[in-house]
């Protein structure tokens, strides 16, 4: 079944029972009612708890709680007040703390999509400023740009790339301009609304285009759209490039993924420079993984190289 979030990603059992050992031994620390930081997860998916192991196992050593949003159901304000630092592990777990932190605290916003986190930094915009509070963010999705690289890599006579875009996703329209002319590409897209029907503005985009990406769009793109794109793609013989595994499995051709372990080890370091005084910016992690789907690039009469080679051509393009 196709997943049009990012941040349902189903992990081992092994992980959950790391993940459960880490917590206790942090609860039983002596100087656990003593913490100025929280590690605060949006639920108990496994997904969020293999972040967070990570974080735990390799971030620096500094007195941590752990907790979970639906556990700070009752008095939520006070829950906070005596954390100066929250580490958010998801969409939910960053707009409770975004809502009830304290005076001059600092928010860590890992695992959550960058559309999302735009979003919230939006809404709780007067908030923030009010009450001093810093925020940084360590996103889930993947920069435009390694996408972009994997799409000419896929397809190296790209000239034409398609796609939609939708209310919460209009907003990287520049950033998306500015990196396809450095790569020479003319964008074909559509602007879609909450009124429109999305099978029908994008079949003509689909039709005229060398390569469709896939933007992800809660408000415009559900599973229905999904599974049109995969037919159109098909039918229209233009390869599906992605943003998740499943995806992929259902036929796209190919998506960069980072994994929670991929977004954990990459929070940790991060936490790291902050617990040496410097707040790096929000950014995408360095650290992802290209899976692809043979089966349909044969369909396609597409020559692609393995999903192995083609990491290590967009990582070295990022090195340079």
């Amino acid at each position: 079944m196709l997943k049009t979030t990012q941040e349902v990603v189903t992990r081992t059992t092994y992980n959950c029972q790391i993940f459960c050992l880490l917590i206790a031994f942090l609860l039983a620390c002596d100087n656990v009612k003593a913490a100025d930081s929280l590690l605060l997860l949006s639920s108990e998916n496994p997904a969020y708890e293999s972040v967070a192991s990570k974080i735990i196992s390799q971030g620096p050593t500094i007195s941590m709680d752990t907790s979970y949003t639906d556990h700070m159901t009752d008095n939520a304000k006070n829950h906070l007040e005596s954390y100066r630092l929250l580490i958010t592990v998801g969409s939910l777990a960053t707009e409770f703390a975004m809502k009830f932190a304290q005076q001059n605290s600092t928010i860590i916003s890992t695992f959550i999509p960058s559309q999302r986190f735009q979003q919230l930094s939006e809404k709780y915009s007067r908030e923030l400023k009010q009450r001093e509070i810093s925020t940084t963010a360590i996103f889930l999705d993947q920069p435009l740009q390694r996408q972009l690289k994997l799409a000419t890599e896929i397809r190296p006579q790209l000239k034409r790339l398609g796609f939609t875009l939708g209310p919460d996703s209009k907003y990287i329209l520049p950033e998306l301009k500015e990196a396809a002319a450095a790569m020479n590409l003319s964008l074909n897209y559509q602007m879609l609304t909450l009124e429109d029907n999305p099978i029908q503005r994008i079949q003509p985009i689909m039709e005229s285009s060398d390569l469709f990406l896939v933007i992800p769009d809660q408000s415009t793109l559900n599973k229905t759209t999904a599974k049109w794109l995969l037919y159109m793609s098909l039918r229209n013989r233009v390869p599906l490039l992605a943003f998740s595994q499943n995806y992929v499995k259902a036929g796209a051709v190919a998506a960069c993924i980072s994994t929670p372990e991929d977004i954990g080890r990459y929070t940790a370091e991060q936490l790291h420079l902050i617990a040496r005084g410097s707040l790096p910016p929000p950014s995408f992690s360095p650290y992802f993984k290209v899976v692809t789907n043979p089966r349909i690039a044969r369909q396609l009469n597409l020559s692609i190289k393995t999903a192995e080679q083609l990491q290590q051509l967009i990582v070295e393009a990022e090195t340079q």
